[in-house]
């Protein structure tokens, strides 16, 4: 048998050294973010529609969001990286939840049904989550260009749903015939306006909701004689 040479090992032991180096556990790398750092997120985001609500959104600040929290600025930043992805993340909250919401009444068949529930679907996402949906259309144009393209998606689908609504009903025949696309922004027009003036103390969302079914899906509208108002 040869000699080894002083300092070197065997070529049997520097193997297996390297193979347990290569086996040995490390720590697991995150690929999430903790279920702890969500949830601070998720308050983030919530004291954020506050602030922008309250102090608009050019005049709150991180600051702001901060001290609401009893933080300072700089612990912001292990969560978001400004105040423009601040306002995206409110944004998407609020389009995020009104989808998956409009898709808890997909099972419904009947176009007529189907219709009054996407009306009343959207009076009550306004009157139930004042601070998102005020922040949502007040600063839709401030949106920061980084995130327009995904939430420019999400609306297009949202539009995309209500004008299927209207293309069934107006098939059926419970409303006139009407270009899809456009009589789904007049319900949208109508019922999102309801976040300027919907006040919960005088107004009730079922009221609203129901008052708004009622001018669009009522038996006697196509009948009815136009009023012209004395000027």
């Amino acid at each position: 048998m040869s000699a080894t040479p002083q300092g070197d090992l065997p070529r049997s032991s520097k193997a297996h050294r390297v193979d347990r180096a290569a086996r040995r556990p490390g720590r697991p790398k995150l690929t999430e973010p903790s279920p702890q750092h969500v949830q601070r997120l998720e308050e983030i985001v919530t004291t954020a529609a506050g602030v922008f609500r309250s102090k608009g959104y050019d005049a709150g600040t991180l600051e702001d969001v901060a001290a609401e929290m009893g933080l300072n600025k700089a612990s912001l930043y292990h969560y978001v990286s400004s105040k423009a992805e601040l306002l995206h993340r409110v944004f998407d909250r609020a389009i995020t939840l009104a989808l998956a919401r409009l898709d808890e009444l997909g099972h419904l068949d009947d176009p007529k049904e189907r219709l009054a529930a996407l009306i009343s679907h959207q009076v009550r996402m306004i009157a139930e989550e004042p601070e998102l949906f005020i922040v949502f259309f007040d600063n839709r144009p401030r949106l920061d260009e980084t995130y327009e393209a995904s939430i420019r998606a999400k609306e297009h689908r949202y539009l995309r749903i209500f004008a299927e609504a209207v293309s069934a009903a107006s098939a059926a025949g419970c409303i006139p015939a009407v270009d899809s696309r456009l009589g789904a922004q007049a319900l949208l027009g109508m019922t999102t306006w309801t976040y300027k003036w919907f006040d919960p103390a005088r107004d009730n969302p079922e009221l609203v909701a129901g008052t708004f079914i009622q001018l669009v899906l009522s038996q006697t509208a196509g009948t009815a004689r136009p009023h012209t108002s004395k000027q």
